[in-house]
């Protein structure tokens, strides 16, 4: 009876924190040891191995997932020994206070908080139409709010 009550409980707790946890975005984060046992500050170690990354970013190249072998070959020739990996949930990024859109926006299009426009990348190319909707904007060019409607866009400072 036990075990089916904590099955049912991590069933629960797996479908209302699923969505959530899958929702959430991670920062993968290569820890790495220095090899030399040296009398140093955190600074000075920071420091360093801020040096070593740039130096084997330059010849390997960024790692972006788990390091490869000889990326962490490479810093292990400059006196780093890879530890682990941290996850780390990702900082959020931060909200436009001046965007807003209750525009309806079809598969593979965006609205682009420049202009309001619904557009889309075609080759390397930003394609813009009038958006189905209304969008609350900030006109960097103006320096002005804005709020477009089709075609029509109105930007003020009042």
């Amino acid at each position: 009876m036990k075990h089916v009550a904590l099955q049912s409980a991590v069933l629960l707790v797996t479908l209302l924190l699923g969505p959530a946890a899958r929702a959430a975005t991670y920062d993968h984060i290569a820890d790495y040891e220095p090899v030399a046992k040296e009398s140093r500050s955190n600074a000075e170690w920071t420091d360093i191995l801020q040096g070593v990354t740039a130096t084997c970013d330059s010849t390997v190249g960024v790692q972006r997932s788990t390091p490869s072998a000889s990326y962490r070959k490479c810093m292990l020739q400059h006196g780093w020994r890879y530890s682990h990996m941290t996850r780390q949930r990702a900082a959020p990024t931060p909200r436009d206070p001046y965007f807003s859109s209750n525009a309806h926006v079809r598969p593979g299009h965006f609205i682009d908080h420049d202009n309001g426009m619904d557009c889309q990348n075609v080759g390397g190319a930003e394609v813009c139409d009038p958006p189905n909707g209304t969008v609350r904007y900030f006109d960097p060019d103006q320096g002005l709010p804005c709020t477009r409607t089709g075609a029509m866009s109105i930007c003020s400072n009042m």
